[in-house]
């Protein structure tokens, strides 16, 4: 992303972005962290950004011209125009989707970096379907389905594949390994702050199926230990959604392969420590001792966790960013980078 000049507040196009953000806020009932300040992205082929500081980049020839001309065209778009109307819209409320979601403490127990390729692909994944699910109520929300009523329900291109794809599946393998809906967990998920996403997601698998035998004092050890056989799988995702060599539909499928082998160790290591633990709580006379060693394993067994800033990975991972590079010559599946 590159930053340009301050967008005026006097003027159409910041007028649109406030209402597409608004929309936002309404639809998920959380305030935004939004500073009100909006730049001009320059990066050519980035249509928009958030900065951590709560500012925001949008690409004045992807998303701010496209979204003011289907206001005043005063006809209906081309086909060719609806698509890129209906991209700068999902690129608003993706980024305003961001801003509704904290940052966390990165130092606090239990976080994993914001920026770790792994705990950005739950953001971009999370932000990116969201986008997608809503993106009709926030056309009508800002009347743009009134000036353009062919906008609402045109297929889009996915931004993310891998994310999206890795995240889906990620979401329906913990509920089934916690015996929840999934609606309940990427709502858990989605509620946490972005640092802690793996947490949030470990609890959910303790409290349904550890909670009535694991003793608190164990409790973040357990955490940590769930946490560590999923995350090196969806760094494996983000590896896949940086490539250039793959197409979306093969980003996908590398996404969607991950998750499930995260699924499978985050499974594994429960039924193993589920067993470990109800079996110390019903051989009493040796509960302590067993208990012991389970706390020696936790301990001993998995290395400190990598915050994967020194990796090569980390610095080909895009910060928020939303690319539309190559989606003219690629076709319409392939995703935004």
């Amino acid at each position: 992303m590159s930053v340009g000049r301050l967008v005026p507040r006097d003027s159409d196009e910041y007028r649109w972005v406030q209402n597409v953000v608004r929309s936002v806020e309404t639809l998920t009932g959380r305030p935004t962290r939004w500073t009100g300040d909006l730049y001009e992205e320059t990066e050519p082929d980035v249509a928009g950004s958030v900065l951590d500081d709560g500012a925001m980049t949008l690409s004045r020839q992807l998303v701010l011209q496209p979204a003011v001309r289907a206001y005043t065209a005063g006809r209906p778009l081309t086909p060719t125009e609806l698509i890129d109307t209906r991209d700068a819209v999902l690129t608003a409320v993706h980024e305003a989707k961001h801003l509704t979601n904290a940052l966390g403490d990165e130092a606090a127990p239990g976080a994993t970096p914001v920026y770790a390729p792994d705990t950005l692909a739950l953001e971009e994944g999370l932000t990116e379907s969201w986008a997608h699910q809503n993106v009709d109520d926030v056309i009508r929300d800002v009347g743009l389905d009134r000036a353009q009523p062919e906008l609402r329900g045109l297929d889009s291109a996915d931004a993310y594949p891998a994310y999206t794809a890795a995240t889906g599946e990620l979401v329906r393998g913990v509920a089934d390994v916690a015996g929840l809906s999934p609606a309940q967990v990427r709502d858990g998920m989605d509620q946490a702050d972005r640092a802690q996403r793996w947490s949030a997601i470990a609890d959910l698998v303790i409290d349904q199926r550890l909670a009535d035998v694991l003793p608190d004092e164990d409790r973040s050890a357990v955490r940590t230990q769930l946490i560590r056989t999923m995350r090196p799988h969806l760094a494996v995702a983000a590896a896949a959604q940086v490539s250039d060599q793959l197409t979306a539909a093969a980003k996908a499928n590398s996404g969607r392969q991950a998750a499930g082998r995260a699924v499978i160790d985050l499974s594994t290591t429960t039924a193993g420590l589920e067993d470990q633990y109800r079996n110390a709580v019903l051989e009493q006379p040796s509960q302590a001792a067993e208990v012991d060693h389970l706390r020696k394993f936790l301990g001993e067994s998995t290395p400190r966790t990598s915050t994967y800033r020194g990796s090569d990975l980390a610095s080909a991972v895009p910060s928020n960013v939303r690319r539309l590079s190559h989606r003219r010559e690629q076709g319409p599946d392939q995703g935004r980078e």
